[in-house]
């Protein structure tokens, strides 16, 4: 019975230590990814000179928002709330700027509303702002038909293509490792302006950061592409 129980007690603290150890984990991706998200909704807006420091609070009164779609779509959304000093006006303003992603944009959303971004539901926001990235920038950019139910699989498809088609010699597979020790990074932007990073061949893998710095910096100041992802 002792050792019955005493085996129960390993188990149980196991699990929990694996479920803390994958909280931890979730938690590190989430603060990743709101950075990143963070980032990339600051480098839109940075054209009406409007800085987030916290996404969720910053898109809560719908003005941000509302910015953003206007820049992203080219498109005005119409009078709105400039300073929404009640619950009412902020809920006013999240609302025209959904009825615009759905009805005139026809960008389908899931399990969002209104008072979640008003809320700050991060967790939702987060999730907003990728079907915008989604939409405007891998969509519209690779020529892909986003009201497919298919959408985001053809998208990464579609993007490891045209990645493959620049550095086939790298043959990547994924997002994720493949990415890690900076040659991939470096090679591509040899591989979309040639010339500009011939040492992508030459660098060690052990020097992964270093790589990654060097080729992030390169297509920062020569392709105007913006550091949204840390190295």
């Amino acid at each position: 019975m002792l050792r019955s129980v005493a085996l129960l007690s390993v188990a149980m603290s196991s699990l929990v230590e694996e479920m803390e150890s994958k909280t931890s984990l979730d938690a590190e991706w989430k603060r990743i990814q709101e950075k990143t998200f963070t980032r990339w909704c600051n480098e839109q807006l940075k054209y009406r000179e409007i800085v987030l420091s916290d996404l969720a609070e910053g898109l809560s009164n719908g003005v941000n928002l509302i910015h953003l779609l206007e820049l992203l779509s080219t498109k005005p959304l119409g009078r709105y709330n400039k300073k929404p000093r009640v619950h009412a006006q902020r809920m006013e303003n999240v609302d025209m700027a959904l009825n615009f992603i759905t009805k005139i944009e026809k960008i389908r959303l899931v399990n969002i509303g209104s008072g979640d971004i008003v809320g700050g539901n991060k967790k939702l926001i987060l999730g907003l702002i990728w079907t915008l990235i989604l939409h405007y920038q891998i969509n519209l950019g690779l020529g892909l038909n986003d009201k497919s139910k298919n959408q985001k699989m053809s998208a990464k498809k579609a993007l490891l293509g045209y990645i493959n088609s620049k550095i086939p010699e790298k043959n990547i597979k994924d997002f994720t490792s493949d990415w890690n020790d900076g040659t991939a990074v470096a090679a591509l932007v040899d591989g979309i302006a040639p010339g500009l990073c011939p040492e992508a061949e030459t660098m060690d893998p052990k020097d992964a950061l270093a790589n990654a710095q060097h080729a992030m910096k390169l297509a920062e100041d020569w392709l105007s592409v913006p550091m949204v992802l840390g190295p």
